[in-house]
């Protein structure tokens, strides 16, 4: 399983960004292995493409554009809110291991996310 997370800074547990469209960087934990990558694309639907072809499976993100989330969900991946406080990914990903993170869904997308 591949989960992605948008990030500030390219450093060891970086802390989430607040923006998905505007990450700089993101984290990618992959069956227990961590990498962090720039993110060169800008704009939402742009960066979910990207997303796309990293072949994720989840993505644990505080704020993510409609457009996005349409495109993320209709190769089946999976939405996480990380809520809004600024969390490191260690943390994030335990809440995620341990059910305490909450799917975003169509239902409660524009509650949680936008």
């Amino acid at each position: 399983m591949t989960i992605a997370i948008p990030v500030k800074t390219l450093s060891i547990n970086p802390i989430i960004a607040s923006l998905f469209a505007n990450a700089k960087f993101f984290a990618y934990s992959r069956d227990g292995e961590s990498s962090i990558e720039k993110m060169d694309e800008k704009g939402g639907h742009d960066v979910a493409r990207t997303l796309v072809a990293h072949n994720i499976d989840v993505l644990i993100t505080s704020h993510l554009g409609l457009k996005p989330f349409v495109l993320l969900k209709s190769y089946g991946i999976q939405i996480y809110f990380a809520g809004v406080e600024e969390l490191t990914t260690a943390d994030l990903l335990n809440q995620f291991h341990s059910g305490a993170l909450l799917e975003v869904t169509p239902e409660n997308f524009g509650t949680l996310l936008d």
